[in-house]
């Protein structure tokens, strides 16, 4: 349930700028505001491109992040805290520093590998140093098959790249994408003690740029409501399913979640919306 307050819960979420609007902050801030919360955005890194394969990021200096990220917390009551792309091994310890110094704050974070570059010097060593550093404090950890796999070095079977991640410290784990063999679209949730639940839907929504952004912020926006993390994974997959299958196509060849379709007049129901049978 949502708590009723005069004030919406602050959530401090460090990530990209997307010059398209789709993901990294501009995502986290429709879905907050979307889900009755208020994102405080700090940016990580520069993406100098909206969509793609072959996006270029430029991190920002560290010093920068944590200032930013200071004036925050000295000046906001915080609820939670999610975590985007970081931009650089500098920035991973930076904001390291930041998280462990509050532990009673929930942190969610999702890696968005998509923009990493494992040429780049600040950025090569950025999954090791994600895996050491930010997952032992997370509350929540949002992951692609393939993030979790490449964060956690264990690539044998979903319950052990799973466990390594648990392991960790990550309290939570949800893996998306994991239903290959099976007929249905798929995501997994795990804790120490292993697989939690497995959630299935007959039909999936469109391909979407800054779907991720949209499930990691949304988990989290229902945790400063005071969720627990099983509720707020269920209820935030819901939500990510809805945006997806109401999207709309901005540009750049792909479609970009509706965060707000509840408030379209233009949808009378979750029954209008459209989308596709599972094809893999």
């Amino acid at each position: 349930m949502i708590k009723n307050n005069a004030n919406p819960p602050i959530i401090l979420s460090l990530g990209a700028l997307d010059p398209s609007g789709s993901g990294g902050l501009q995502a986290d801030i429709e879905t907050a505001a979307s889900l009755g919360c208020h994102c405080a955005p700090v940016v990580t890194s520069l993406s100098s491109a909206g969509a793609g394969s072959d996006i270029e990021s430029t991190a920002v200096d560290s010093s920068l992040l944590i200032t930013q990220a200071r004036s925050v917390l000295d000046n906001m009551n915080v609820a939670a805290i999610k975590i985007g792309f970081l931009g650089s091994v500098a920035n991973t310890e930076a904001v390291h520093t930041i998280i462990h110094a509050l532990p009673s704050i929930p942190v969610v974070a999702h890696p968005a590998l998509l923009l990493w570059d494992s040429d780049d010097e600040e950025q090569n060593d950025l999954p090791e140093a994600f895996f050491s550093l930010i997952v032992p404090q997370l509350k929540i950890g949002v992951f692609s098959l393939y993030e979790a796999r490449t964060i956690s070095r264990e690539s044998d079977t979903l319950a052990t790249t799973a466990q390594a991640l648990t392991s960790n410290g990550c309290e939570y784990v949800l893996i998306t994408g994991t239903g290959h063999d099976h007929p249905c679209f798929q995501n997994s949730s795990f804790n120490i003690k292993g697989l939690v639940q497995e959630y299935h839907w007959e039909q999936e929504p469109p391909t979407c740029h800054g779907a991720s952004s949209t499930l990691a912020m949304s988990t989290c926006a229902y945790l400063a409501h005071g969720g627990t993390p099983q509720m707020s994974l269920n209820q935030a997959q819901n939500y990510t399913w809805q945006t997806m299958c109401a999207s709309r196509e901005l540009g750049f060849s792909i479609r970009t979640p509706h965060r707000f379709f509840w408030a379209d007049k233009n949808i009378e129901s979750s029954q209008d919306l459209p989308a596709t049978k599972k094809s893999h």
